[in-house]
């Protein structure tokens, strides 16, 4: 019986071979076609990503085209949007077949790529069967065709693509719909991960702001001591941050005392402020009591879960920590908003 060492060794060999095989495939189907060298390029890389049991269910051929079609994806794909596809094999241009279906994503490379597709999968009931996630350096010509590949550690630009199977979706509608609301969890997550540092330099900002708010209520500097430590501490190691808006309480002429989005705040997940229930300017008192109340006066710091889940990173309802701001006459002017999940040094 061979030890551990020749057994991995074995399953090297054997995924070796499987390429090689592959290889002869591709270079049989595209004899004299101009996209060879990158397609076989892209199959080295894709292929030693791809765990042992796929070469073991499937024939050379099968993942030729199940290659060959990965790559036509990823030279449709654009690096700086979000690509998806779901499909069943028979039902593509794609010349295999299985009783999977296949999800398709590619965007630039960023955190929770991974966990955002498993996690909404899990919460659909469809776990994954196999996962290929080789992250490559493209490079794109003026009109994003791929015009070289090499791993992502030998070059700067790097795109995170994900071949995904599931147990077969036979339903065309609801295909559609996953390929949807995957697409939109990337979004979120690709703008929750550039306006990362945003929402850092906001967390800052609200430190700042509490600094110079303490003079002022001399009374509550105990309070805003804690708020401005406690701050740091998510900032540091206690959150990960998917969301950032501020509210704005204004003396409306028409509506009276009404909140408000601060105009161009918003980042992250809550980047759209033409979502919000504040876009337009709320009357306070036309929202319910202990809304209002909890608003206008209390403690600085609000933290709660929301009712909304995330779905970047883990599919879990999201924590909402709010600072109050207050104006010269010690009134409630509105408040900084921070969304995003407590860490497990949060729990811990």
């Amino acid at each position: 019986m061979p030890n551990p060492t020749e057994a991995a060794a074995t399953v090297k060999r054997t995924d070796s071979v499987s390429i090689e095989a592959v290889h002869d495939q591709l270079e049989t189907m595209l004899a004299g076609a101009a996209e060879l060298p990158l397609v076989l390029r892209f199959a080295e890389i894709f292929l030693r990503k791809a765990p042992p049991e796929l070469f073991r269910e499937r024939p050379p051929d099968v993942l030729a085209r199940l290659t060959l079609g990965t790559f036509r994806f990823l030279d449709r794909c654009r690096p700086d949007r979000v690509d998806v596809e779901v499909f069943n094999p028979e039902d593509a241009t794609e010349g295999w077949s299985a009783p999977v279906t296949v999800i398709r994503t590619n965007v630039s490379e960023r955190p929770f790529i991974i966990d955002t597709i498993r996690e909404y999968l899990y919460s659909q009931d469809l776990p994954i069967e196999h996962l290929v996630y080789p992250m490559l350096h493209v490079g794109r010509d003026a009109t994003g065709r791929v015009q070289e590949l090499r791993p992502a550690a030998e070059g700067p630009t790097r795109e995170s693509l994900v071949h995904c199977e599931i147990a077969v979706v036979e339903d065309a509608a609801e295909r559609q719909r996953l390929q949807g609301e995957i697409a939109a969890s990337l979004q979120d997550g690709v703008r929750a991960t550039d306006d990362f540092g945003a929402m850092i330099d906001a967390v800052n900002d609200t430190v700042a702001y509490l600094a110079e708010l303490a003079p002022r209520l001399p009374e509550r500097a105990g309070e805003i001591r804690e708020i401005q430590e406690f701050l740091r501490w998510i900032r540091d190691r206690g959150m990960v941050f998917l969301g950032y808006r501020a509210y704005q309480i204004i003396d409306h002429p028409q509506l009276g005392r009404a909140i408000v989005v601060e105009p161009g705040s918003g980042l992250g997940i809550l980047r759209n402020e033409a979502t919000s229930s504040y876009a337009e300017p709320v009357p306070l008192d036309t929202l319910d009591p202990g809304l209002r109340s909890l608003i206008e006066s209390g403690p600085l710091l609000i933290m709660s879960k929301t009712n909304a889940v995330a779905t970047v990173h883990r599919r879990a309802r999201m924590d909402y920590v709010g600072v109050k701001r207050i104006d010269e006459n010690g009134r409630v002017a509105g408040e900084f908003r921070f969304l995003g999940l407590f860490t497990s040094a949060a729990y811990s």
